[in-house]
C-alpha cells in the first residue's frame, strides 16, 4: 500500500478560510462605521454641553450684577436719610410716654 502525503488542504478547507476573512472584513467595517457614529454623537454632545454651560455663565454674571445693584439700591433705600423721609411721608409721630398694660394673676386664665 502506497501512502500519499499531500501538503495542500481540501478544497473545503480554503473556502471557509476565504469566507471567513471576507466576514472578519464585513464585520470589521461594520464596527469602524458604528464608532464613527459614536464619537461624532459624542462630539455633537459635548459640543452642546460647551454651549449650554457658556450660556448658563453668562446668565450667572447677568444676575451677579443685577444683583450688586439691587444690594446699592437696598442700601440707598435703607440708609437714615430716606427713613427720616418716609416717616415724615407717611405722618409717623415719635412716641413720647410709653404706657404698658399691667395684668394682674387674678385676671389671668388658668386651665
Amino acid at each position: 500500500m502506497n501512502n500519499i502525503l499531500t501538503l495542500h488542504p481540501p478544497i473545503s478547507l480554503r473556502f471557509k478560510l476565504k469566507f471567513n476573512l471576507k466576514l472578519f472584513w464585513i464585520t470589521l467595517s461594520i464596527l469602524i462605521i458604528t464608532l464613527l457614529g459614536l464619537y461624532i454623537f459624542q462630539v455633537n454632545y459635548l459640543t452642546y454641553e460647551t454651549y449650554q454651560l457658556q450660556n448658563s455663565q453668562k446668565k450667572i454674571d447677568e444676575l451677579s450684577f443685577e444683583n450688586e445693584i439691587l444690594e446699592i439700591k437696598l442700601a440707598k433705600l435703607t440708609s437714615l436719610v430716606n427713613i427720616e423721609t418716609l416717616i415724615e411721608k407717611f405722618n409717623f409721630e415719635k412716641a413720647n410716654k410709653i404706657h404698658y398694660i399691667q395684668i394682674s394673676e387674678s385676671q389671668i386664665v388658668k386651665e
